[in-house]
């Protein structure tokens, strides 16, 4: 219906009706490409002619196999051996996928290149989070707060501010893009930047948005843009939450990220107020880190890919109703698990253990740690083991993959601990009990 438009494979009729057979496709394949390549150029497009006959093999069960070109045919077991070989062969390059290297580097470069730019490319995420060491360092600096309707928590979520009489809070999140869809990438930078007015107890009310698009035609940029906001907007819809502008801009790739408010009914959660005996609720299982960086090396199952993804679209509103009145919440992002649990127990004074089995691990994270895949901030993640009681294992070096849009951590009273997990599991959480808090001083213990 369009001269834009082609195909190619089972999906492409041909004029004269021909069975639909895998010889085709791949004779298809080199003129789709040139053309494709033919309309964007503005070259001259090639004509496909098909064979008007092709070698069938076709299995007749029992190690047997018939094959038949021009009306002759042969039969017998080392057809079917030959046939094996060649779908084996075939199906093996869907599994045995190439791993992406890392950019060369001229001959002579600074001193330092290499050790920024690693051993892999970047992931992207919260995998492309500043470590906490510089973070933390960078921040030290900050003068306090001199405004009454001001106050900043250190390491907590979001800013809390007063604006006439009303409690509100405010955080602002990006992601460097993970997933080449805009629209899937819209919906998960917009559940991660709601993540920290959540964790703090607060209604979501508006959001900023901050778009980076690669460099674009006008056409895709307006495609592009739709899209992300289209995205975005099921997710702050969803939520109550009103998108009331923003800004955008072109660069070297995408990236999203939103500045949200929310206001307070009660007052806000913070990272400080765990008390020991309170109960671990951790609402999404963790992995995602581990899995896109698989997914960038080809290494990681599809089927496990698009449920990490699945995972990272999933609000956070329900649960943070459920884990209202919490004693501290926070969101599991870049610092992972052990991180985000660690800046709890600095903030309140406390230590806390935690039950390795019944942490939740997102299909496929836990062999690939075994195979040693991790996310380009795990190093820097992982040196908060030195204040930590830890096993070794793959599930217990997952403590310290960074999560994108991951799930709500909270302490809360242990006698209310188990109908919470009741109540999340029904609202289609994979929620879990997960440790306690301890006295202090601030570590974690992992049994």
């Amino acid at each position: 219906s369009d001269p834009l438009i082609c195909a190619g494979g089972d999906y492409a009729a041909l004029p004269d009706p021909r069975p639909k057979a895998g010889v085709y496709a791949v004779r298809e394949a080199p003129v789709l490409y040139h053309n494709l390549r033919a309309r964007l150029t503005g070259g001259q497009l090639r004509r496909y002619r098909p064979q008007k006959d092709y070698l069938k093999l076709i299995s007749l069960g029992g190690k047997s196999a018939l094959a038949d070109k021009y009306g002759g045919r042969l039969r017998g077991p080392w057809l079917w051996r030959w046939k094996d070989h060649i779908d084996r062969k075939f199906m093996d390059k869907f599994h045995h996928l190439p791993q992406m290297p890392a950019p060369k580097l001229p001959r002579e470069v600074a001193q330092g290149v290499a050790e920024a730019l690693g051993d892999k490319p970047m992931c992207g995420g919260c995998g492309a989070k500043v470590t906490g060491a510089a973070l933390a360092e960078a921040l030290s600096g900050l003068p306090g707060a001199d405004r009454d309707d001001v106050r900043r928590l250190p390491g907590d979520d979001a800013a809390l501010l007063q604006v006439g009489g009303v409690d509100q809070v405010l955080s602002t999140d990006h992601l460097r893009a993970l997933v080449g869809d805009p629209f899937v990438m819209a919906r998960i930078a917009a559940v991660h930047a709601l993540g920290d007015v959540w964790a703090m107890g607060a209604r979501p009310q508006a959001a900023l948005a901050s778009v980076i698009l690669p460099r674009l035609s006008e056409r895709l940029q307006r495609d592009w843009l739709a899209e992300i906001m289209a995205g975005a907007s099921e997710v702050f819809g969803a939520a109550g939450t009103e998108i009331v502008g923003g800004h955008s801009s072109m660069g070297d790739e995408l990236t999203l990220g939103f500045s949200v408010t929310g206001l307070l009914d009660a007052p806000a959660i913070t990272l400080a107020g765990a008390k020991p005996g309170d109960a671990l609720i951790l609402t999404k299982p963790i992995g995602s880190g581990t899995l896109m960086a698989a997914e960038m090396a080809g290494k990681a199952p599809g089927a496990d890919v698009l449920a990490a993804l699945t995972w990272m679209q999933q609000p956070q509103g329900a649960a943070a109703e459920i884990l209202a009145g919490a004693h501290a919440m926070t969101d599991v992002t870049g610092f992972g698990l052990a991180g985000h649990l660690m800046n709890i127990c600095d903030a309140s004074g406390t230590g806390a253990e935690l039950f390795l089995a019944a942490i939740p691990c997102m299909a496929g994270a836990e062999a690939l740690a075994e195979a040693s895949v991790h996310s380009t901030l795990y190093p820097a993640n992982r040196a908060l083991a030195d204040r930590m009681e830890l096993p070794w294992g793959p599930r217990a070096e997952l403590l310290f993959d960074p999560q994108t849009a991951g799930g709500l951590l909270a302490a809360v009273a242990s006698e209310t601990a188990q109908e919470r997990v009741e109540r999340l599991l029904g609202a289609g959480y994979e929620a879990a009990w997960i440790g306690r808090i301890t006295d202090g001083p601030a570590a974690i213990s992992v049994r």
